[in-house]
């Protein structure tokens, strides 16, 4: 073990996620054994001010408990300040925040089209890239020249092209993670009525849309098992169960994280008003932290805490506080400690992994983690279905890099065509327009020159 590990976290003010990284790292083994340093940035410094002070609140009480390790904690408006001598770089950013991530659902709305999360695909996940891509280069080259043995672990969306920008245009070891593959085990195991650790899975695909390649139930063959409730029950007519179980019917997997995310990648079967209001998806932001009825309390719990009007003990006692940011935490202490663990869903480039998807893309699966690095694990052919569905999809986000870089319209209408959910060039082209002057304040300067 390193006598010194830092790590950084930029984009510090996320709600959810660094009080539960935060919780998680203090409780690490790194923290017990060596000397753990986290510095939190965010560009906000009234944001990063608050979070700081929770921080270090949350870390004091759980030290008082006996729960946690020693933990300094830095904060930093300017991130080179805080990447120097970095080993890991954790990246969970939004760029424009709350009203951006609004303006991505609501301006496409108004031409009739619906997105029930808004982040990865759709004309939202890619308005999202355009703003998003040139910052995660510039913070990779950052690394490249302050820290460049560090591991890059990008949890932004839309997470498959934003990991890719940075693999494909510089050397950093950058990773893409999500908490969804956590959430499979526990999605088989409701649906068959198991315990979450009966079941051991696999899955192969790109981020938000992949799919179980094989599973089990206390060391038998999970299919078969599944196979028979369709059979005594039959596929439910509403819900995120009636999307996966009906998809996987006709391609015979499973697809994954759930039906909101993967409804998405489908938009003529699920992502119009008739469909939505058919299965229950829910329209955004509609019980999502973007929702401001969810999110305003949360953030002003945060705040009380922050100016000790609140006790930490409340932010403490909620249930699953550590889920968020638990992943991130087995893979640095698995390098860090040379832990040898099996990681579920990490997002990384396809270098034969699954042989009929493009090398150069990023693809979600399984992986060993040790002192060495990330090992993915060859998961094999997907169905040919299957593998077309997903390499259209990374073309297309290939060719939103290629427009986020150089604020080529052109190139932004090709992806919005390639997406599926613009009915005709002119709305396209009209849709653009009102994406790029809606969230103008966001985007790079060469979109209007």
């Amino acid at each position: 073990m390193k006598d010194e590990i830092k790590v950084v976290l930029i984009g510090a003010g996320s709600l959810t996620f660094t009080p539960s990284l935060l919780k998680g790292l203090a409780q690490s083994e790194m923290a017990r054994g060596g000397s753990l340093t986290v510095s939190l940035v965010d560009i906000n410094p009234e944001v990063l001010e608050v979070m700081y002070k929770v921080g270090e609140k949350l870390i004091s009480t759980l030290r008082k408990r006996g729960e946690a390790g020693e933990v300094k904690l830095e904060k930093y408006v300017d991130r080179r300040q805080a990447l120097e001598g970095a080993d890991f770089v954790i990246i969970t950013i939004g760029v424009g925040g709350v009203e951006a991530t609004h303006l991505d659902v609501e301006v496409p709305r108004k031409y009739g089209i619906e997105q029930t999360v808004g982040d990865t695909v759709g004309p939202g996940g890619i308005i999202r890239a355009l703003r998003h891509v040139p910052v995660l280069l510039e913070i990779a080259k950052d690394m490249e020249e302050l820290c460049p043995e560090a591991y890059m672990f990008n949890y932004s969306n839309p997470l498959t092209p934003l990991t890719r920008v940075v693999l494909r245009e510089t050397k950093v070891k950058a990773y893409g993670l999500c908490t969804g593959a956590f959430g499979v085990r526990w999605q088989i195991a409701e649906y068959l009525n198991v315990k979450p650790s009966d079941v051991e899975f696999y899955i192969g695909g790109i981020n938000h849309l992949y799919w179980i390649v094989d599973f089990t139930v206390k060391g038998e063959p999970g299919y078969p098992l599944v196979e028979e409730k369709i059979s005594r029950e039959g596929i439910p007519e509403k819900g995120e169960n009636a999307i996966v179980l009906k998809l996987y019917r006709i391609f015979g997997l499973i697809p994954a994280p759930g039906g909101r995310h993967v409804a998405e990648f489908f938009p003529h079967l699920f992502m119009y008003k008739e469909a939505m209001e058919r299965y229950c998806i829910p329209r955004f932001p509609k019980g999502t932290i973007y929702d401001y009825k969810v999110r305003e309390p949360f953030e002003r719990m945060l705040r009380e805490i922050a100016s000790g009007r609140r006790s930490v003990k409340e932010l403490l006692k909620i249930k699953g506080l550590e889920e968020e940011g638990i992943g991130v935490v087995m893979l640095m202490e698995a390098i860090a400690l040379d832990k040898n663990i099996f990681f579920p869903g990490i997002n990384v480039l396809n270098t034969g992994i699954i042989p009929n998807l493009p090398s150069w893309g990023v693809v979600e699966v399984p992986a060993y983690v040790d002192s060495t690095g990330i090992h993915p694990i060859n998961i094999g052919y997907l169905p040919k279905a299957i593998a077309g569905i997903l390499t259209q999809r990374l073309a297309q986000y290939e060719v939103t890099i290629d427009a986020a870089l150089s604020g080529d319209r052109d190139l932004a209408l090709q992806a919005l065509l390639m997406d599926g959910y613009v009915k005709s060039i002119e709305t396209a082209e009209r849709l653009l327009e009102d994406m790029l002057r809606a969230e103008r304040k966001w985007l790079p300067d060469y979109w209007f020159r």
